[in-house]
């Protein structure tokens, strides 16, 4: 199971992403479910670098991503936004793949 963990400050801007394992929906490598989450996080990655010029901080690995956020933009945070509107749904389409979680720092 993919494990997606979010934490916002309490006004409700995102500070961390923590994204652990696989879907097990398929094959490794042509597992659809993984695919996408792997897409999403990786666009996250590349919006707010190339786009946006403010990198995250942390690491991108295989079966684990670790992100940490300054959100010091409106288009940062509608980057942010964005992904993770798409990793919830995500969450949301393929329960039994997916799990979803959000703390407050």
């Amino acid at each position: 199971m993919i494990k997606i963990r979010v934490w916002r400050r309490a006004d409700g801007a995102p500070t961390r992403l923590l994204m652990t394992g696989h879907a097990n929906r398929g094959e490794y490598g042509s597992d659809i479910v993984c695919a996408a989450a792997s897409a999403l996080v990786e666009t996250l990655v590349m919006g707010l670098t190339q786009v946006v010029g403010q990198a995250p901080n942390g690491t991108v690995d295989d079966g684990k991503a670790d992100l940490t956020f300054v959100v010091g933009s409106s288009e940062a945070r509608a980057v942010i936004d964005t992904v993770l509107v798409g990793l919830q749904d995500l969450a949301r389409t393929a329960p039994d793949a997916v799990s979803w979680q959000e703390f407050i720092d």
